[in-house]
């Protein structure tokens, strides 16, 4: 073999190794901006999910919280109609108690 031949083919295999070399770089660029942006979107869905959760603890609370108040106005409008209805008993029982002294009073008694 010539020694010309011999530079021939070790430039050869010195640019095909180079070309693979390229070859492995882009591949490994295009694998990180793969790797980026499947990261990205992850964090992006974590994210929705994050919110998305804490949007239905926020409604929970909500439903809890307007059901104890609920509650609490059924108490107080209970209790109110049960002072009501004793106001009106004792009213009645007031006006009757006036009509029989009115009565009495008028018969000269």
């Amino acid at each position: 073999m010539q020694m010309t031949q011999v530079i021939e083919e070790a430039v050869k295999a010195l640019a095909e190794f180079e070309a693979e070399l390229d070859r492995i770089k882009t591949d490994a660029s295009e694998a990180k901006k793969r790797l980026v942006k499947a990261a990205a979107d992850e964090a992006e869905k974590a994210k929705s999910d994050a919110l998305a959760k804490a949007q239905e603890l926020a409604n929970e609370r909500v439903r809890v919280a307007k059901q104890e108040a609920e509650r609490g106005a059924e108490e107080v409008a209970k209790k109110g109609e049960e002072s009501l209805n004793g106001l009106k008993a004792a009213t009645l029982n007031r006006k009757e108690e006036a009509v029989e002294l009115a009565v009495r009073r008028l018969l000269g008694g």
